[in-house]
């Protein structure tokens, strides 16, 4: 299967992602480096695939660019996920989870009847490929704490930050 990449400017630095004939495959939470997005697409066995081929990713792109800008708060573009079907529920929950909102681990343990999943969920989200597109950053502990995250808490901060500045804005395709 062909990979192909691209790369969108964020506030923050690049989010580098990929795409197969499918749909989206993975992305890279911003600030992180095109190595990360290669070392991602290793773990999902899609490595030796890899191509540079912008042409086919034009509807990724600038949905992710209108979110960067505020203009985008759900996306309508294909995804080509790789993972589990527990980590494909749980991954479904998180885009359920509103733009500007935050849920804990245990609201999506229960949303999707596994009330005592919680650190199985926390796994999840860990090895979630398309961040922003499935918001695990909207994730947060029972207490409020933060949690983990990818890209660091400092990045996770500054994208409910983000959302929260830009709530009240245009909402794209409500879809997922």
């Amino acid at each position: 299967m062909a990979v192909y990449m691209g790369a969108v400017p964020t506030p923050w630095g690049e989010v580098y992602y990929a795409v197969s004939e499918k749909g989206a495959v993975a992305i890279t939470t911003p600030g992180q480096k095109i190595a990360d997005l290669e070392e991602l697409l290793v773990r999902l066995g899609l490595a030796q695939a890899l191509e540079d081929d912008r042409s086919n990713l034009h509807q990724v792109g600038s949905e992710l660019l209108e979110y960067f800008h505020g203009e985008r708060q759900n996306f309508t573009f294909p995804l080509d996920e790789v993972g589990t079907a527990f980590q494909l529920q749980v991954w479904q929950a998180l885009r359920q989870v509103p733009y500007g909102s935050v849920n804990s681990y245990k609201e999506i343990a229960m949303a999707i009847g596994k009330p005592k999943a919680c650190r199985a969920i926390g796994q999840a989200n860990a090895k979630n490929p398309l961040p922003i597109v499935t918001p695990c950053h909207r994730i947060c502990a029972a207490d409020g704490s933060l949690g983990g995250f990818a890209g660091g808490l400092e990045c996770k901060q500054q994208l409910l930050d983000f959302e929260q500045k830009h709530k009240g804005g245009p909402h794209g395709d409500t879809t997922r």
